[in-house]
């Protein structure tokens, strides 16, 4: 097949500026006095991907570029690959990639004579490339490989339209070429390329369908069969409110787990809104930065992504546009994958509104092109697979109820598999499993950022989600259809399930928890907080269990005796005294959005006979884990008292 020119797309390129002066020769490792003059101002991008022989175009600015009888020096580990220039424009030049190039980093550097510059260090990604005829009538076609050998039956789409390879691996796409994309759904038994944490599904197309394109892709022999899935829900990074640093604890909370379940395959799922489009612009991070925090933080696992709401560019006007930066950057809008026994669906149910002018306005929906692609991906999952459906906001509320449009239309999709739908974006915890005769069970998966980092930012160490569950993320254990989920609290232990309070010891008043506050702030505060205001002596005990399901048993005690719970509807006394009362003591008013939630699934009481006695709690999960606590009372209330 003939070479390909690559025209690179230079969406992170550092310009590199080389001054007049003379280098020593052997340029960066000199070793003699001669000096030569060697001028560049090359711009390259962060990755190069392509096959030995391929034509790479790279642009250069103000004349300052390589001259005949100059060539590429690509160095790695002490070693050089030279690779020939081809042709020298007026402002680009393109070299051949050697056969002796692998996938890696490598110097990239230029070399006249006896002297070598380097440029920049850039990350190789060289694909397998086997001759692959063109097909009539089809415009996007290529090869999927494991060990230089086809891969037959992986499914490729184009998003709407999807087509299998055949015994040799090799697939033909017709494609209107609508979405700008192609993606694999990585087949189970085996694992893609990855970019850091990021796995290289997807690519990036020209959208015009007269023209034809060849989209590869390199797969990787496991068994996966078995395998951890972390789910991480709203992050929220925008280098703000100290959030980078408080995001180190969590990086090192998973990696923890990784190196402690290194013995089993693991791989990760974004429920969206890693960053927040919002401070794109004005805080200059966005999903390149984003990407560059996650790889550079979080090693050793896969991270797939979906797309939240923040992830989209609300400066762009409509749908279709806002998630051009996404595509180019992160991963398609939806698309499919498959873990072991696990068909894993990412889909987009956030439909923007916007005009472009900086409003945020979006619907909860899913479009009518995500159920055509899903219906045609769904023709190739046998209905023996458990399927685990991703999206940012909530197929239903944690009441059952539809909470987005087409829902009815997934669940038919759905039908016959079960499912387990996670989402997040509102920074709360619930599980619904009333679904169950539709085969479906809803989980709500709160938020890695808890209150979009105020609490951490105000008390270092204090992570809280709206309804009082602590900031993290979840550990699921996949082995075959067999599903198992833990919440992991990020710096605390799994066995830190719930919260308890001491009613009694709880009052909380403007003039303790928020002394500074002027008047009218003091008064917003205490009608917020009002259910915890005023002194109450009537032996009441509450605590919060945060990822409660109807199948988790509670047993509480006092000398002995069983204690009668009851579910109840308020708010988390903590999430107050850590956001509310510290925002307000600032005479800053809390974002209404990020107050306190009126907690409805997960919060109890009890009454005791005492207001001295020890009560003894023993909450079992569905899964038999058992969390413990002999609350000794009176239990003192404070911020520090629970930051432990």
């Amino acid at each position: 097949m003939k070479n390909i020119l690559r025209n690179l797309i230079i969406l992170s390129a550092v310009l590199l500026f080389a001054s007049c002066e003379k280098q020593p020769v052997g340029g960066n490792d000199p070793d003699n006095g001669t000096t030569q003059t060697l001028e560049l101002m090359i711009s390259l991008p962060e990755k190069i991907e392509g096959a030995a022989g391929d034509a790479i175009s790279v642009k250069y600015y103000s004349g300052k570029g390589p001259k005949t009888g100059d060539v590429v020096v690509l160095k790695k580990s002490g070693k050089e690959v030279i690779c020939n220039i081809v042709s020298i424009e007026p402002d680009s030049f393109s070299f051949e990639i050697s056969p002796e190039v692998e996938t890696g980093k490598y110097s990239f550097c230029i070399r006249r004579g006896e002297v070598t510059k380097a440029v920049k260090d850039v990350q190789f990604n060289i694909e397998i490339r086997v001759e692959v005829a063109e097909k009539e009538g089809y415009n996007i076609y290529g090869i999927i490989t494991c060990d230089e050998a086809g891969v037959p039956g992986v499914v490729v789409s184009d998003g709407i339209e999807t087509a299998l390879t055949d015994e040799n691996g090799i697939y033909y796409l017709k494609s209107e070429e609508y979405n700008r994309v192609v993606f694999m759904s990585v087949p189970s038994g085996y694992e893609t390329v990855a970019e850091g944490v990021v796995p290289k599904i997807h690519k990036v197309i020209d959208g015009n369908p007269s023209t034809t394109e060849r989209v590869d892709w390199t797969l990787t022999k496991v068994d996966n069969t078995d395998h951890i899935l972390y789910v991480l829900g709203d992050m929220h990074l925008a280098n703000r409110t100290n959030d980078l640093n408080q995001f180190n604890s969590f990086a090192s909370d998973i990696n923890a787990q990784i190196e402690a379940n290194k013995g089993k395959r693991q791989y990760a799922v974004t429920l969206g809104d890693m960053s927040w489009d919002l401070y794109w612009y004005s805080n200059a991070y966005d999903l390149y930065s984003y990407i560059a925090t996650i790889n550079e933080k979080v090693k050793g696992i896969q991270i797939f992504h979906t797309i939240g709401n923040h992830d989209h560019d609300m400066n762009s006007a409509g749908d279709f546009n806002t998630v051009t930066a996404f595509k180019n950057v992160v991963a398609p809008t939806y698309y499919s994958f498959n873990i072991g026994d696990i068909h894993y669906i990412v889909l987009d149910n956030i439909l923007c509104t916007n005009n472009g002018t900086g409003d945020r306005t979006y619907d909860s929906s899913l479009t009518q092109d995500q159920l055509t692609w899903l219906a045609n991906d769904l023709k190739h999952v046998d209905k023996s697979k458990k399927l685990v459906v991703t999206m940012h906001a909530q197929m239903y509320n944690e009441n059952g109820k539809a909470s987005m449009a087409f829902a009815s239309e997934l669940e038919k999709l759905c039908s016959g598999y079960e499912t387990h739908v996670l989402s997040a974006h509102t920074h709360v915890i619930w599980n619904n499993d009333n679904l169950a005769t539709k085969g479906i069970f809803h989980h709500n998966s709160g938020a890695i950022c808890g209150t979009w980092w105020w609490t951490g930012s105000y008390t270092p160490g204090l992570g809280l989600c709206k309804d009082g569950s602590p900031a993290g993320y979840y550990v699921y254990n996949m082995n075959g259809t067999d599903i198992k989920w833990r919440l992991k609290p990020t710096g605390r232990d799994f066995s830190k399930s719930f919260r308890t309070y001491d009613r009694n010891s709880i009052v909380l008043s403007a003039d303790k928890f928020a002394p500074k506050a002027n008047a009218s702030n003091a008064s917003s505060f205490e009608s917020t907080a009002s259910s915890w205001v005023s002194p109450d002596d009537k032996n009441y005990v509450y605590f919060n269990v945060f990822d409660y399901d109807p199948s988790w048993t509670i047993e509480v005690t006092e000398n002995g005796n069983q204690l009668k719970y009851e579910k109840v509807k308020i708010k988390d006394p903590l999430h107050l005294a850590a956001y509310e009362a510290m925002r307000y003591n600032a005479n800053a008013n809390p974002t209404s959005s990020f107050k306190a939630y009126t907690i409805d699934s997960h919060m109890f009481r009890v009454q005791a006979s005492s207001a001295t006695s020890t009560i003894e709690f023993k909450i079992t999960d569905r899964f038999g884990n058992v969390s413990t606590e002999s609350m000794k009372r009176p239990k003192a209330f404070s911020i520090a008292a629970y930051n432990k």
